[in-house]
């Protein structure tokens, strides 16, 4: 199993970088709100709203296959854009 399963699943090439500093707080914003999103299409879909709960599950599944497909995290992406759009504090 381990032959088959480790080339699957290994990536191609070795990390260049690690980033060992913990997650960012853009990175929490966005999972509070997708996780928000998400419970708010769940709860539309219980309550008789399935409009509601296709467009709150559509929109987290857009998110989901953004993330996926561009092999980025889009609550790690923004934080170091705003960084650079701010300008440098000065002593």
């Amino acid at each position: 199993m381990t032959a088959v399963r480790r080339p699957l699943f290994m990536p191609l090439s070795p990390a260049r970088t690690v980033d060992v500093r913990g997650p960012r707080p853009t990175a929490w914003v966005t999972g509070a709100v997708l996780a928000l999103v998400s419970a708010v299409g769940a709860a539309g879909y219980l309550l008789g709203a399935p409009v509601l709960g296709a467009v709150a599950t559509g929109f987290v599944l857009v998110a989901a296959l953004l993330g996926a497909a561009t092999a980025s995290c889009p609550g790690r992406e923004p934080y170091p854009t705003v960084r650079r759009a701010r300008p440098a504090p000065t002593a």
